[in-house]
């Protein structure tokens, strides 16, 4: 019985060709195509049987690639199991641009006895002959050495760009890039005609008091396409991360700094995008429980006597009542004010003159932008109590009472502190099929419209009354 020396080596030496570009460019005389071409009629003409062809297309080389070469880590494995003699590459950058994954190839095939054929050299080395392993060394530190200089030239033009307030990367969701169809070079970044609207409403709704996860799930209702055709559509997360972008603003940001002005429009304006990074960057709001609006007022109707955000409470009877839990000044059955809030509505939106309540204001006027500094300086004052309590300084039942003063403050001044504009919402609904319209609107689309249109309060009426009095709903409208 004839025992096969595996270790033995074989008549005609088993080849491997890697081919491999940063980016394919059909024709080049560097193209993958081109490159096993050539690879194959060297391995002909030398006599090697081409055991197999390694191909990574599209993969850089350098150290700084972000794709991994799925064919070179087959190929490597290969090599250190020792099942080819010899390796052929178009030219060493071919085979890696990093100097560490070089030098280990080098490594290896000098370990396995594997010659490497350079076929731009038309020459073959032997890893083994120490003048060829220096020879192929250097390559090596060629290679590596025009790649750091390619790395820090896009850097400083990156850079650069970025100061000078070019866009660069991905598309910002909301804008499209329009080019030059001669050089084919980026000529400007413009709002999108489809998206631009959906970024401006996501933030006015934010502005108002709607949560991200409200204007999420209304987006996936009606079929809004999400950034970058996201299968699962929209969440809290994504609308969150749009309203908190600088880009939307006009703000150029570079490695998580703004650096500048940027060079195309603003779709948020920048005192509203403060306005929202403040809201949605606040530690005390609890945005991984964001969860649904279910009742017309929570959180927008205010207790006329405290001006605290009234609740929705169960009553005894089975029955929902807004409440004010910060001092019960005053309750009232839920279905009652819904009821009748809705009705002045669309009263209102019907009535011929209903024009002159959806002037548009402006949004820099100087009633909202006193309402946000007085929002800013009462947030600071609370903060402030909030380290002096830490450090021993407040007692608890003092940070209580003085809570429950700025709080409502705080509350109140940021309901100044929203631009009047109209809302699409309204606009739809102006006109004599107001009550249609409304009938068939998400909730998260009349709080829209309520806190356009209106402040509500709820006063405090007299005690044992059972009946609904509309004296006791103070509606207040904007503008």
């Amino acid at each position: 019985m004839t025992t096969l020396d595996i270790a033995a080596p074989t008549a005609v030496p088993r080849a491997a060709v890697y081919d491999r570009v940063s980016k394919d460019k059909r024709g080049d005389a560097r193209s993958v195509g081109q490159q096993e071409a050539e690879n194959r009629a060297v391995c002909a003409a030398a006599g090697w049987a081409v055991e197999a062809v390694y191909t990574d297309n599209d993969r850089s080389a350098s150290r700084f690639a972000t794709k991994d070469r799925p064919d070179w880590q087959r190929l490597s494995a290969e090599l250190e199991a020792g099942s080819y003699e010899v390796l052929v590459l178009w030219e060493p950058s071919r085979g890696s641009r990093d100097l560490v994954v070089w030098a280990t190839l080098l490594a290896v095939c000098r370990a396995r006895g594997v010659l490497i054929h350079i076929t731009s050299h038309n020459r073959t080395y032997d890893p083994r002959e120490a003048r060829e392993w220096r020879t192929l060394a250097e390559d090596g530190v060629d290679s590596g050495y025009e790649s750091e200089k390619t790395s820090a030239r896009i850097t400083r033009s990156v850079a650069m760009n970025a100061a000078k307030g070019r866009p660069h990367g991905k598309l910002l969701y909301g804008y499209r890039r329009t080019y030059d169809p001669a050089s084919g070079a980026m000529v400007a970044q413009v709002p999108d005609e489809a998206t631009a609207p959906v970024v401006r409403e996501a933030a006015r709704r934010v502005l108002a008091g709607e949560t991200p996860n409200a204007v999420a799930r209304d987006y996936n209702r009606r079929g809004v396409a999400a950034p970058r055709g996201s299968e699962r559509g929209w969440d809290l997360t994504q609308v969150r991360r749009l309203l908190v972008n600088p880009g939307y603003a006009g703000k150029r940001v570079h490695r998580g700094e703004v650096v500048a002005d940027a060079g195309w429009p603003a779709l948020i304006d920048p005192a509203d995008h403060a306005a929202l990074v403040a809201k949605l960057t606040d530690p005390r709001r609890r945005t991984q429980h964001d969860s649904a609006v279910r009742h017309l007022l929570s959180g927008i109707l205010r207790c006329g006597v405290c001006g605290s955000t009234v609740r929705v409470q169960k009553q005894r009877g089975a029955y929902q009542a807004y409440m004010c839990v910060n001092g019960f000044h005053t309750a009232r059955k839920m279905a009652w004010v819904d009821e009748y809030v809705e009705a002045v509505i669309i009263e209102r939106l019907s009535r011929p003159d209903v024009a002159e309540l959806l002037a548009s204001g402006d949004s820099d006027d100087a009633d909202v932008l006193t309402a946000r500094r007085e929002v800013a300086e009462l947030r600071a004052r609370l903060d402030g109590f909030y380290d002096a309590a830490a450090a021993g300084d407040v007692t608890p039942a003092a940070l209580a009472r003085i809570e429950a003063t700025l709080t409502p403050r705080i509350a109140a001044a940021e309901q100044r502190s929203y631009p009047r504009r109209v809302s699409p919402v309204v606009a739809q609904l102006a006109g004599d099929h107001a009550a249609e319209v409304w009938a068939e609107l998400p909730i998260t689309a009349k709080r829209e419209v309520i806190t356009t249109l209106m402040d509500v309060r709820l006063l405090k009426g007299r005690t044992g009354v059972r009946t609904f009095d509309p004296s006791l709903v103070e509606i207040t409208w904007r503008g």
